[in-house]
């Protein structure tokens, strides 16, 4: 058993029993027999855990000083604190912003009614009713891409479960606070349950204190019902030498759409998945990835998205981007059940090198078990395509310039399909700080 798996079972072991001991116990005995994923399973392949193995975890705590505490979950605050790296929403925009550290959150007694959105502590309502989360927490997997969510299960402290009643014109921002060292670890846990006909734009924003954070394992779960609609942005914008594991898992009922934004702007090693499951006709998922590979930073995407019902609809648009030492990995697969007939799916990935030691992997998939269906894909990696930069150039423009254009068009198909203008604005100047020619890209915004 290696030193990792053995200080988090040393963390289980410590805790007192709660009202979901049984979720919680099945998760943990299931990871414990598991153990963590390696180069040898399907989707870890490219991402070698062996350092992140041998080191011993203690438990992130929640305590803070006073004046992060202060910006926790607060009325469309202004500034939001030293510790961000950018602001992803004006401050005019947005109708709440919602702070957890280390997975627990921050609520001040100052918390708006935000009209239709409910705001619960995860803990408190399965002290009043554990059965009422209960379909929110699947049963234990031996899939090698579950197996973090598994140790989420079993050890997040708390979390937020946000309800959406109703339609939602301004985009709410959850701030992920990471404080501690990395000999800590945090599993932040978040449920979004949107009701019939109910519509919502969800931010979470991924940000530590230093450079240097806890490790974070963190689990969302989206669940849309009937006519439902979501704009979901998940922001990775951590110090270089943390290490980060998102899972998100989408579960969709008739008629619901969700579009969902995955950007690394950050971090050190940052493993992002998502798995999908479109259960009722009608539902649609357009998935857009823009991951940014930048110095050493190791980024590693992984998307599934199961087309479980007939007429159902999925889109996948990655654009991948290494400079410096860095690696990039897109790994996408679509699964058709059988029976799933009229299912119409799309995964489009496209990498850019900008450096000769820089590496990108693509891989799609397709797992088809249904006949008349419309499934395609394709991934592309290279550098700056030499007859559209000899194009530029004949035009006048001079190499720097040129490159610059390119590289800014490049990133147009992810980033022009996010309807929140300051968000879009915001990631856009994170990104061109962290790619060449940085001075000249900004001339192009």
């Amino acid at each position: 058993m290696s030193a990792a798996l053995r200080s988090f079972e040393t963390q289980w072991r410590a805790r007192a029993p709660d009202a979901l001991q049984p979720i919680r116990e099945a998760a943990m005995q299931r990871f414990l027999k598991l153990g963590l994923p390696s180069l040898r399973d399907e989707t870890w392949r490219y991402t070698d855990l062996r350092s992140l193995a041998a080191q011993s975890y203690g438990e992130a705590g929640c305590a803070g000083s006073t004046a992060a505490a202060g910006s926790g979950i607060a009325a469309s605050a202004g500034a939001q604190g030293g510790t961000e790296a950018l602001a992803l929403v004006d401050p005019k925009q947005h109708a709440a912003t919602l702070t957890m550290r280390n997975g627990c959150p921050l609520f001040s007694s100052d918390l708006p009614a935000i009209n239709g959105i409910e705001i619960n502590s995860i803990k408190d309502l399965y002290k009043q009713d554990s059965n009422y989360l209960r379909r929110f927490f699947e049963s234990a997997s031996d899939a090698d891409q579950r197996r973090w969510v598994l140790l989420n299960t079993a050890l997040f402290v708390d979390g937020l479960y946000l309800k959406i009643t109703k339609p939602v014109a301004t985009p709410i921002v959850i701030r992920h606070l990471a404080t501690g060292d990395a000999a800590q670890a945090a599993h932040p846990r978040i449920i979004i349950d949107a009701s019939p006909g109910a519509s919502a734009t969800i931010i979470e924003h991924h940000l530590s204190e230093d450079d240097i954070a806890p490790l974070s394992n963190s689990n969302t779960h989206i669940a849309l019902g009937k006519d439902a609609q979501l704009e979901h942005y998940r922001v990775y914008a951590t110090g270089a030498g943390a290490t980060h594991l998102d899972s998100l898992d989408i579960h969709q009922s008739e008629n619901s759409q969700c579009r969902q934004f995955t950007i690394v702007l950050g971090g050190g090693l940052v493993r992002s998945s998502l798995e999908a499951r479109l259960n009722q006709r009608g539902a649609s998922l357009d998935s857009y990835s823009l991951l940014v590979g930048h110095q050493d930073r190791h980024v590693d995407c992984v998307n599934i998205v199961t087309h479980a019902a007939p007429d159902t609809r999925s889109r996948q648009t990655a654009r991948a981007i290494a400079s410096d030492l860095s690696r990039v990995i897109f790994n996408s697969k679509v699964i058709v059940n059988a029976g799933a007939n009229g299912s119409d799916s799309k995964q489009s990935c496209r990498g850019l090198l900008l450096s000769p030691s820089a590496e990108i992997d693509t891989r799609p998939q397709l797992e088809i078990h249904a006949d008349e269906v419309k499934c395609a894909h394709g991934a592309t990696t290279g550098r700056l395509d030499p007859d559209m930069l000899f194009y530029l150039l004949s035009r006048g423009l001079d190499r720097e310039t040129a490159q610059s254009l390119l590289v800014y068009a490049f990133l147009a198909d992810v980033l022009t399909g996010m309807s929140v203008s300051s968000a879009r604005a915001a990631i856009e100047n994170a990104l061109i700080n962290q790619l060449p020619d940085a001075q000249t890209l900004r001339k192009f915004r």
